[in-house]
């Protein structure tokens, strides 16, 4: 039976402004921020998401808080205690593994062996890093042994300290099923393993940039119009491609609809897909929709999803 956790990230429209900072395409640094109000802290979600989703496992996202030095960690650890909320994941977005620059790469390192420290400390089942720069092209055949020997690093620290090493099919060359199995068969199974999302294919990531960056002339576009009419048929041979490899599945959502309809991804179909191929581990909704009350969306996620792992177990 699956176990049901909701990501921090599902309501981060209440959880106060976000800043994180990526590579683009180019090579560039690129910093962005939501200035998002703030009605609630992160360390009185394990409460609030307990009795909202009924849930006993929750998940956070690393830049969510103020670095690694945030006082609200520790605050974030004693609500986990306080509540008997698992921690079943943490996203870490630091840094870029596939810079080729060796100093700079050292340092990003350094920064995610910190921020494993901090949440293997508080007895997360998993930390995930990213394998690249979400925003980076693809790099087709291209896996560089310094991406490789870095996760093989970060995987036996993590292993060291009670936590397990996963990456995300996340952006640039990580949404590339072909590329995410060869980079999993050359860092090998002891050290890493795959946390697969089930929106974060190109199929969806491409067009879904529209709703952060708007359109091609920058107009603001919504949901309705970046969705509709999408083929996703490759977003489930990619499914199908990593389901064998998935230890942790991310249950995304984009859109809830007035009808309680959730969308684009049809989480039947692809609940279905990892369940023909035996997976029966944890799931995370990871709910990305705008606007509303996200709590009230995400719960409709939740429920949606438990349905469907109910249905296909029978």
């Amino acid at each position: 039976m699956n176990t049901l956790s909701v990501s921090t990230y599902s309501v981060r429209e209440q959880l106060g402004p976000v800043d994180f900072t990526f590579v683009d395409p180019s090579g560039r640094d690129v910093h962005i921020s939501f200035p998002f109000t703030k009605e609630l802290d992160l360390s009185d979600f394990p409460a609030r998401a307990k009795s909202a989703f009924g849930v006993g496992a929750i998940e956070t996202v690393a830049f969510q808080f103020a670095g690694v030095d945030d006082t609200e960690l520790d605050r974030f650890a004693a609500a986990l205690r306080a509540e008997d909320v698992q921690l079943v994941n943490v996203a870490i977005d630091a840094g870029d593994l596939l810079e080729a620059n060796p100093a700079k790469r050292a340092a990003d390192v350094a920064e995610i062996e910190r921020w494993i420290d901090r949440f293997a400390a508080m007895g997360s089942t998993f930390v995930r890093v990213n394998p690249g720069s979400p925003m980076a092209q693809h790099t087709g055949d291209d896996l560089p042994d310094h991406l490789v020997e870095a996760l093989r690093h970060l995987g036996a620290y993590a292993n060291a300290r009670g936590s397990r090493l996963l990456v995300e099919n996340h952006g640039g060359p990580s949404s590339d099923p072909a590329w995410m199995n060869r980079l999993l068969d050359a860092v090998g199974h002891e050290h890493l393993g795959l946390l697969l999302d089930l929106g974060n294919f190109d199929a969806l990531m491409l067009p879904t940039m529209a709703l952060l960056f708007g359109g091609p002339d920058g107009a603001q576009v919504t949901p309705e119009q970046v969705f509709a009419g999408l083929d996703l048929t490759s977003l489930y041979e990619g499914i199908e491609a990593l389901a064998l490899r998935a230890e942790l599945v991310h249950v995304k959502a984009h859109a809830v609809g007035d009808d309680g309809a959730v969308g684009p991804v049809d989480l039947g179909r692809a609940l279905g897909i990892l369940a023909a191929h035996g997976y029966s581990g944890p799931l995370t909704v990871e709910y990305e929709g705008t606007g509303g009350d996200p709590w009230a969306k995400s719960a409709r996620v939740v429920e949606v999803a438990a349905a469907s792992a109910s249905e296909i177990a029978r």
